[in-house]
């Protein structure tokens, strides 16, 4: 999927001046209300190396190796793959967040020996993200979830101050044009943004700066999840 991946952002990104580094299109006042982090790590992502924004870090990261298997036939191929992948995030004067995923992708094939397309069947599998936090090493599980639809993705995370939706986001700062691909990803309580995960260039995290550092270091937890998530589509 990279090809397509790369190339649907480049050319939304081209409409944009050449000298303003693309941005994913945020809610409205989202940025006056929020904190905004640069990410490293995470684009150009190295295997099982820790990811980094503001006073977070994703430590202790166990990318496991992508299990597949294909079934094919004259013309056409059907390959299913499986990712999991941990890690903990930690943060000054708060406990760990312990996460665990299993990221899914499942692409049908046509080749007709001139040309050959690739087609998502993410939207008939299930999630394509299916993710464990664990505050502090103790306490319930609490599930974040990402399944493909008409529009990109939508999810769901069931954190401990009611759920989240999660949404993609595929607009541009200052374009009116939209990509394909997820620019980044929203996670709102009751319709209010609370972060804003951007996954152009090197990467970018937004948290809401009137939650307090509890709900600030578990959103920060599952932005972690969500950004190795793209770091997956993007292989």
């Amino acid at each position: 999927m990279k090809p397509i991946h790369a190339l649907s952002l480049a050319l939304a990104a081209a409409a944009l001046s050449a000298c303003t580094p693309a941005q994913v299109k945020l809610p409205a006042g989202f940025d006056a209300r929020a904190d905004a982090h640069a990410v490293s790590g995470h684009s150009p992502r190295r295997f099982n190396q820790p990811l980094h924004f503001g006073p977070y870090s994703a430590r202790r990261m166990h990318e496991g190796d992508t299990f597949s298997w294909q079934l094919a036939s004259p013309g056409l191929a059907w390959r299913d793959s499986e990712r999991p992948y941990a890690f903990t995030l930690t943060t000054q004067g708060q406990p760990p967040v312990e996460v665990q995923c299993l990221s899914r992708q499942s692409v049908l094939r046509h080749d007709d020996g001139d040309s050959s397309l690739e087609f998502d069947l993410g939207a008939f599998q299930g999630p394509v993200l299916s993710c464990g936090l664990r505050l502090g090493g103790a306490g319930p599980v609490l599930p974040l979830e990402l399944a493909v639809k008409s529009r990109g993705f939508e999810g769901r995370f069931d954190s401990p101050w009611g759920p989240l939706a999660v949404r993609s986001l595929h607009g541009f700062e200052g374009s009116r044009w939209t990509s394909m691909e997820a620019g980044g990803f929203e996670l709102l309580r009751a319709g209010e943004p609370w972060m804003v995960v951007e996954t152009l260039n090197a990467g970018r995290v937004l948290i809401a700066n009137d939650l307090d550092a509890r709900q600030r270091v578990t959103l920060a937890a599952a932005g972690a999840a969500l950004l190795l998530f793209d770091a997956d589509l993007s292989d």
